[in-house]
């Protein structure tokens, strides 16, 4: 056979015309193999019967044969020949294998490929065994085929669904009709032909030649119905009958009949201890994967359209049927409505029952169309006047027994009111309560009651609300629960057609999705106490150990957090006096030093204006107003220390003039430089010089890092301060300010210890003196402006100190300042000036510097005498008062009140400038709120203490 010619083979020969995969063939010369197989058998067939005539022992002392090993030629086909992703097989071929090696030993070699090439080396003998192969006369020849089938399949007759002029339930509307079949497969239209004759029917039968026209003629308008199976289904395709197709087989070559006789015997086997088990592979591989449309009458369509919502009686709160969730109504109720409504389209509400017996009241009072979860049969409906539809689910049934009670003997059974459940036993009794939950109560309380049946379900949502312990579960073998529609006898029946045909409807896979859905997963109850102890007892413990180590734990945190708190409580208020302390004295202290500085500087001022001196004389004047002023520099930067580390440092935005403030600058070290012998050397590179900022704290550090570079740069050398605009927008300016020189440079280990308080460089103070505050000052001053001040230097080459910030731009004027002491006596003469000072030394000095300048001067040595002065004086006679903060009797505050609150025009509008040495941010502060319009800081600049009299004699004259 193999070496002829092989005929062309048909794909309806196969049991499953589907497409197959390539996969691994096998080669050889299978006429070859055939008969050395056969003719090694013959030799140990006879070899064995001589062995055991000669030498009779038994077979268990011989060692077994190894098992053998068949090939199997196995086209990939679903439902008959299947191939996993993981390299697994399955299908009814594969399985049937299995069964029949447990009989025989047999392992296998799968070959699985193209189903023609298979078919074809099958036919030359190149494999062993071929599954679902169909018996026919093309290829028959070729093959043996054992004496049982191994299955078969079956044939439909598919429509359109939206054909209406064929029922399913009625043969004879195929009547006339057209069917599409394949011309070649022959067996499939003899099958249908016996089919039509015995149901007399008459069709008329269209022929395809080709396969692709075939499978969708029935979307052209040549046919009315398709000859095919479950693979020509398609979601908008009915069946219009089933009937049984032709027997399929598992076959082996022809050339080893002794394979097919002990295949054959094997199969014997299988279907004597299981008939069935054919049909079952069938229905496992091969289940209904379609439904048919419901097909409404005219009658019924018009019910659906006319009729409103349905109510529908469930039990409320009652898992699996009916129940809440935070996302929804959930249960087999409401997911088999949403079925029928899909199918129907009539929509459903819920009208919600607390027992079983009065769900089924509320039907029959017409308080509700139909019943959600009706339990029982149609006898029992019948009984309550109901009419059942078919069920929609079944659930396992459990029986619950009271363990302390005895098992034998007429038995008491809890029924809930309601249901018709007959008791175990014919001896046995029902005593009928409310629902489940008072059947389970009864039993588990003792109240002379055995058992209680009910669904599986049912108990696992009580058990996981609560804990019975006097209650054994066991279980209702084979027994179900069957629920169901049910609506009032006086039901129009058309509602009862409409609800049947949707039920009907619902798909067997619908029906397990169902049940899972809501029986799989519990729903997730409130977790009791008593349920968490008895179903969780090593978790409630741990709750508890956990929940007193708890208790402790917060008690010893709330008790170390008292304990703390006051600790902090009392650091803090040790620190709020010793800041008060340090406040208070630093105040005194500037107060104090002030005061004969005040003395010192302005004496000095005096004795140079009188013009009365040699040269030596001023020379030493001069030297004592520079070591007079650096001294209050010092006394400046611990101050503003101090308030740099209070947090009360601020920073103004005023109107300034760049060029002006740096030529200031210029002339305020020019003479330190000068006296060095180094070169200094300012430039403002800017667009425009205008913009807002704090004058004197930007100043303030420029001059300290313009002094420290002349400080440590050499006889000889060069210092530079330069300002560049780096960017520029309508709104803001960005600057970079820089000082540098060509000194003794920064030893690399110092470059950030010169930052910190009272920090200098190493060996520094033998070239210069100071707090080592300045560029500590100076580093946080330019952090308050929004930059940062840093340091680029070399050891004996020098250093620079830069900063970048940005200003706003000032677009207003910004009016002239004249910084020079000398102001003409033209514009001081004819002021009169009320002067509040206590102390004799400082109204001396202050009068005289006045008096030089031609103007009038009375003095009132405290403030009380002030407000006499200006109560007693004639309305405009003083031009401006100076007043002392700190006097006695009564202090400059309360004094400056009394004024602003004296009944004459003059006294809201005189200017009153404080003159203290209490220079504190809160003490300016609380002059402004006194009702002062300046300060003058002691002790003062001469040049300042005129321009503030010249500027408070023009506010009156614009005034």
């Amino acid at each position: 056979m193999s070496g002829g010619t092989m005929p062309e083979v048909d794909q309806n020969l196969l049991s499953c015309s589907t497409k197959f995969y390539i996969g691994d063939e096998s080669a050889g010369s299978g006429g070859f193999k055939m008969s050395k197989r056969l003719l090694t058998r013959c030799i140990y067939l006879l070899s064995a019967v001589f062995i055991l005539a000669v030498f009779p022992v038994t077979a268990a002392a011989e060692e077994p044969e190894d098992p053998r090993v068949l090939t199997v030629a196995f086209p990939e086909s679903p439902g008959i020949n299947e191939v996993y992703e993981d390299g697994t097989f399955g299908g009814c071929v594969y399985d049937w294998l299995q069964e029949i090696a447990k009989y025989t030993g047999w392992e296998y070699e799968i070959v699985t490929g193209d189903g023609n090439e298979l078919i074809h080396d099958m036919m030359a003998g190149q494999y062993d065994l071929m599954g679902g192969m169909f018996k026919n006369p093309q290829i028959e020849e070729y093959f043996n085929y054992p004496k049982y089938i191994m299955g078969s399949n079956y044939s439909l007759l598919i429509y359109r669904r939206d054909d209406q002029s064929i029922k399913q339930y009625d043969y004879t509307t195929m009547n006339g009709k057209r069917i599409g079949v394949l011309r070649k497969a022959t067996a499939k239209i003899e099958r249908l032909e016996k089919f039509l004759d015995f149901n007399n029917i008459q069709c008329e039968l269209v022929y395809y030649d080709d396969s692709k026209e075939y499978e969708n003629c029935l979307e052209t308008d040549k046919v009315d119905l398709l000859l095919g199976n479950d693979i020509y289904m398609k979601d908008h395709y009915n069946v219009a009958a089933k009937f049984s197709g032709e027997p399929y087989y598992i076959i082996t070559p022809k050339a080893d009949p002794e394979l097919c006789e002990e295949l054959s015997w094997a199969m014997e086997q299988v279907y004597a201890a299981n008939p069935a088990f054919a049909e079952q592979l069938y229905d496992k591989y091969f289940p209904d994967k379609y439904i048919n449309s419901i097909t409404f009458t005219d009658q019924e369509l018009s019910y659906i359209k006319e009729r409103g919502t349905l109510k529908v009686a469930v039990l409320r709160d009652r898992y699996p049927l009916f129940y809440m969730q935070e996302d929804g109504t959930k249960g087999m109720v409401p997911q088999c409505l949403a079925l029928v409504a899909e199918r129907t389209g009539i929509s459903f509400e819920y009208v919600l029952a607390d027992t079983y017996q009065e769900m089924l009241d509320m039907a029959l009072a017409g308080e509700a169309d139909l019943v959600g979860s009706f339990m029982d049969n149609d006898a029992s409906a019948k009984s309550l006047g109901l009419i059942r539809v078919s069920e929609y689910a079944r659930l396992d049934s459990v029986i619950l027994r009271d363990k302390r009670r005895s098992s034998t003997g007429p038995q008491v059974m809890a029924v809930p009111k309601g249901r018709t459940v007959k008791p175990l036993s014919d001896e046995d009794t029902a005593i009928y309560y409310s629902g489940y939950q008072e059947c389970i109560n009864a039993i588990n309380s003792n109240d002379d009651v055995d058992y209680t049946i009910m669904p599986a379900a049912f108990v696992d949502d009580y058990y996981s609300k609560d804990y019975y312990a006097n209650i054994l579960l066991i279980a209702d073998t084979g027994a179900q629960v069957k629920f169901s529609l049910a609506l009032p006898q006086r039901t129009d029946a058309v509602l009862y057609s409409i609800l049947s045909k949707a039920v009907n409807n619902i798909s067997a896979d619908e029906t397990v999705e169902l049940i899972a859905n809501n029986t799989m997963i519990p729903r997730n109850n409130a977790i009791t106490l008593k349920s968490l102890i008895y179903t969780n007892p090593v978790m409630f413990l741990t709750i508890c150990i956990g929940f007193i180590l708890l208790i402790f734990m917060i008690i010893f945190l709330i008790s170390r957090y008292k304990m703390r708190t006051k600790m902090i409580r009392l650091e803090l208020n040790k620190a709020v006096e010793t800041s008060k302390t340090k406040s208070e004295f630093l105040s005194r202290m500037s107060h104090e030093i002030r005061t004969p500085m005040n003395a010192i500087i302005g004496l000095t001022n005096l004795i140079r204006m009188s013009g009365g001196t040699t040269p030596e004389v001023d020379q030493n004047l001069g030297k004592i107003h520079s070591s007079a002023n650096f001294l209050l520099s010092l006394l400046n930067d611990v101050l503003d220390m101090s308030k740099i580390d209070s947090n009360k440092m601020k920073i103004e935005r005023v109107p300034l003039d760049l060029e002006k403030m740096v030529l200031q600058t210029e002339s305020m070290l020019g003479a330190q430089a000068k006296e060095k012998g180094i070169s200094l050397e300012v430039s403002c590179l800017t667009e425009s010089p205008h913009v807002k900022g704090d004058r004197m704290r930007l100043q303030q550090v420029l001059t300290n890092l313009l002094s420290n570079a002349c400080k440590f740069t050499d006889k000889g050398g060069s210092v530079w301060m330069r300002i560049e605009e780096r960017e520029r927008s309508i709104e803001s300016v960005t600057l970079r300010f820089s000082v540098k020189d060509n000194g003794i440079g920064i030893q690399p280990e110092d470059m950030e210890r010169i930052f910190y308080s009272f920090e200098q460089a190493k060996n520094s103070n033998l070239r210069a003196s100071g707090t080592g505050l300045g560029l500590a000052i100076s580093s946080h001053l330019v952090s308050l402006m929004g930059g940062e001040l840093k340091v680029d230097s070399k050891p004996g080459i020098g250093s620079e100190f830069y900063f970048t910030i940005k200003l706003p731009v000032c677009t207003e004027p910004i009016a002239d300042e004249n910084d020079a002491v000398e102001i003409e006596e033209e514009k001081l003469r004819g002021l009169h000036v009320l002067l509040a000072e206590d102390n004799d030394l400082n109204a001396e000095i202050a009068v005289s510097l006045m008096e030089i300048k031609g103007i009038t001067v009375d003095r009132a040595i405290d403030g009380q005498k002030a407000v006499e002065l200006f109560k007693e004086s004639p309305p405009s006679t003083y031009n401006v008062i100076l007043m002392d903060i700190n006097m006695p009797i009564k202090n400059g505050l309360a004094a400056t009140m009394e004024i602003r609150a004296l009944a004459r025009p003059d006294a809201a509008t005189v200017p009153i400038l404080a003159m203290t040495a209490n220079t504190f941010q809160e003490d300016q502060e609380s002059a402004a709120k006194a009702g002062m319009t300046g300060f003058l800081p002691k002790p003062f600049d001469i040049g300042q203490l005129y321009r503030l009299l010249l500027d408070a004699k023009d506010s009156v004259l614009r005034k």
